[in-house]
């Protein structure tokens, strides 16, 4: 709002309002390490209303959440979708929250595979969190690293690639245990 020279008065009355319409006019004068992760999560949502633009992109609002900050989240968004007015557009490997979506397009490798109803996602489906990708990605890493090695001593693969191929799934391998440290979970 300051970019856009929005005196400071109005600045101060859009922060209040967005802040009640996000829940969290209590914790206004906290720092953002105070603040739990959904509640940061709810401070994005209102910094993204600031400028009151017609779309809100949500890359995985609820990727890091646990289930009851990502209801919370989700029904925020939902709010600001169905009172404001707001288009939300919000990408989610979460078959829940996408759920609470009047549209939902399924996408693999960059291509639209199915446009569908939320009750056409089917009520099975697990939701996968964030570390729980982490955690096949690593799955899939060490098997990638096993058929590596049987490669090599099988002699269909020289020395040179298999030197190369390994050394990259290794750094793969340490960036996404590095992540799940950051993240606090233990490997």
């Amino acid at each position: 709002m300051m970019a856009l020279k929005v005196p400071r008065d109005e600045r101060t009355q859009r922060v209040k309002s967005l802040l009640e319409v996000v829940g969290l006019t209590e914790r206004a004068n906290h720092k953002p390490g105070e603040l739990s992760g959904g509640e940061q999560q709810r401070v994005a949502i209102a910094a993204a209303l600031a400028n009151d633009p017609p779309v809100i992109l949500a890359d995985e609002p609820t990727g890091e959440l646990d289930t009851l900050n990502a209801k919370i989240v989700v029904d925020y968004l939902l709010t600001v979708n169905k009172q404001m007015g707001k288009t939300i557009v919000m990408v989610t490997h979460d078959p829940v929250v996408a759920r609470a979506a009047d549209r939902i397009l399924r996408i693999e490798d960059g291509a639209i595979k199915a446009a569908l109803t939320p009750t056409q996602i089917s009520v099975e489906e697990k939701a996968v969190t964030f570390i729980d990708q982490i955690r096949m990605r690593i799955n899939d890493i060490n098997v990638e690293l096993n058929t590596l090695d049987e490669a090599l001593k099988a002699g269909r693969l020289s020395g040179d690639a298999y030197f190369l191929q390994k050394q990259n799934l290794i750094e793969t391998l340490k960036v996404f245990t590095e992540e799940l440290h950051r993240l606090g979970v233990v490997t």
